[in-house]
């Protein structure tokens, strides 16, 4: 059943686009900048022969629109429409911009949800609250657990419906770290989509499943040297989240959940970005299917169904060449190796799972450097997987 906890948190991620522009599914990752942010400053000052292909950041409150309709399509939920709709602005003049918005879709699977929530980054870039609310109705076909039975790719048709509620708040400290704590709850219940048309009350109470409710506090250290968090074209950016879920927060289950990240971003003259990204995660033995590790949704291996490969523990690594046509157009070729296992003494060489793809991108909102991203990627047998979202992928 992991699978779909996972697929519902790559809506949730583009319903409340907190994760959208964040980590971790159902869990918003910190998207911090570093304490001491420095002007954004054309990367061809002072060479006036060449051409500013990514105009610098005004620092002003200018607040834009993004509005995306996404037409979409999964093996796991069939194909649909999504429509996102952003404002990012920014708090004061040295902070990193922010952004508030809401998101809602549905797919031919029956299969529909709704959400809204948002990152605002204040006080000089010493604060920043990120929180989401969202609902999801959804009908998919769960994969199983391992990495072999994602090669088999053999499933069972589930229905899931879940409310999901979360909050973090992360403070500044020293030179470009941040830490934090927050608080998610998540309520739901799973059952087997199947048809028993001469036992109409076997069938209802298989429908109908069972609910599990996951509740506890989370905590979060980032390291941030990113120029620009919507856009970045240099510095790094290091990640650690967790989650606890207990009894004493109303939680069906005791668990914890980890995952680390570090991306890492190279300038190349004007044109070309180089970014880079490996992470982690891990999750202990009594997590239920929703919080289990996986490939193929949030910043982790375009290519992959989102939950075919789930585990108790993935690692993957990604790169990526952006370049920028002009200061509106751009596009990408982009790479990466991923693998799922029951712990990290099973990632194995020989297992490793390969993932590719190319995009284009337009910048939609040219005074916070945001982009709309078209990508097209390949996985391990799997057809062609398309994806249109706001922000960049890592």
């Amino acid at each position: 059943m992991g699978m779909q906890m996972n697929k519902m948190a790559a809506c949730l991620s583009r319903a409340a686009l907190a994760v959208t522009l964040s980590a971790s599914p159902w869990v918003a990752a910190q998207d911090a900048p570093g304490t001491d942010v420095p002007e954004v400053d054309s990367p061809t000052e002072g060479r006036a022969a060449e051409v500013d292909v990514v105009p610098p950041v005004e620092r002003k409150n200018a607040g834009e629109w993004v509005i995306l309709p996404v037409p979409n399509a999964s093996p796991a939920i069939g194909a649909g429409l999504q429509v996102m709709a952003a404002r990012f602005f920014k708090a004061d003049a040295e902070s990193q911009p922010s952004v508030v918005g809401a998101g809602g879709g549905y797919y031919s699977s029956d299969t529909w949800f709704a959400g809204a929530g948002g990152t605002y980054n204040f006080a000089a870039d010493r604060w920043r609250i990120t929180g989401g609310v969202a609902y999801l109705d959804a009908k998919y076909d769960f994969y199983g657990i391992g990495d072999d039975a994602g090669d088999n790719g053999i499933a069972i048709p589930l229905q899931q419906s879940g409310t999901a509620v979360f909050v973090k708040m992360l403070r500044g400290f020293g030179d470009n770290w941040y830490a934090g704590v927050g608080y998610r709850y998540f309520d739901s219940k799973v059952g087997i989509r199947l048809s028993l048309p001469n036992f109409p009350e076997l069938e209802e109470a298989i429908r109908n499943g069972v609910r599990i409710v996951s509740s506890g506090p989370s905590v979060a250290v980032a390291y941030d040297t990113r120029d620009l968090t919507t856009n970045p074209r240099t510095g790094s950016y290091v990640t650690f989240d967790a989650i606890f879920p207990t009894n004493s927060f109303a939680s069906d289950e005791e668990y914890q959940r980890a995952t680390v990240a570090a991306n890492r971003y190279w300038s190349i003259g004007d044109q070309y970005v180089v970014a880079g990204r490996v992470s982690a995660c891990g999750a202990s033995s009594d997590a239920p299917f929703f919080d289990l590790c996986f490939l193929g949704a949030g910043k982790d291996m375009r290519g992959y169904t989102a939950g075919r490969y789930q585990d108790q523990t993935m690692v993957a690594a990604q790169a990526e060449l952006r370049i920028q046509f002009s200061p509106r157009w751009g596009g990408t070729v982009f790479g990466g190796l991923g693998q799922v296992a029951p712990d990290f003494g099973a990632i194995r060489s020989s297992n490793w799972l390969p993932a590719g793809g190319v995009g284009v991108r337009w910048m939609a909102a040219p005074r916070n450097k945001v982009n709309i991203r078209a990508d097209i990627a390949w996985g391990n047998g799997e057809d062609a997987l398309f994806y249109l979202n706001i922000g960049e992928a890592f």
